[in-house]
This record gives structure tokens, C-alpha cells and sequence, in this order.
């Protein structure tokens, strides 16, 4: 089962990568797949799996990178907190 609304960091050294997964509704599911350099869209319910459309890259490269570095700059925020019940 894939974890809703994920954003995956990957290092880009893995040949399928879901980029993102949501909910939207009971057993419903939509996903964003990297699969080499491609980008998919999915849709998962209880008949399987389909193929929604092809997802150009310069739609979600700049997604992932705002991402990344969102993530970083809160990684940095809590290194920051941490180190002042350190002192």
C-alpha cells in the first residue's frame, strides 16, 4: 500500500520511483510514477491499475525540486532547534 500524499526524494538512481500518491476518495487512489526519465499519471481502485496520461518532465522536475528543498530548509530548522536544548 502506498503511503497518501508522499513526495519521494530519491537520489534518481532507481528505475521506478513514485513521485507522489493521493487519495481521493475510498480506495481511490491517483500516482505520479517515475519510470526511467518518463513521468506517469495512475489511477488505483479496486478494478486495478490505469494509465491516466503521460506527465512531461518539466511539469514535475521543478515539483520535485521545490520539494527537496523544502524539505531541507525544515531539516535545517529542526537542527537548529535541536542544537539550542543542547547548550
Amino acid at each position: 500500500m502506498l503511503n497518501r500524499s508522499r513526495i519521494v526524494a530519491a537520489s534518481g538512481k532507481r528505475l521506478l520511483t513514485v513521485v507522489e500518491s493521493t487519495a481521493l476518495a475510498q480506495n481511490v487512489t491517483v500516482h505520479v510514477v517515475k519510470v526511467g526519465d518518463r513521468y506517469y499519471l495512475l489511477g488505483g481502485g479496486s478494478a486495478g491499475v490505469t494509465h491516466v496520461a503521460d506527465v512531461p518532465a518539466d511539469v514535475v522536475e521543478p515539483y520535485i525540486e521545490t520539494q527537496r528543498k523544502a524539505f531541507g530548509e525544515q531539516r535545517d530548522a529542526m537542527l537548529r532547534l535541536l542544537q539550542r536544548f543542547r547548550t
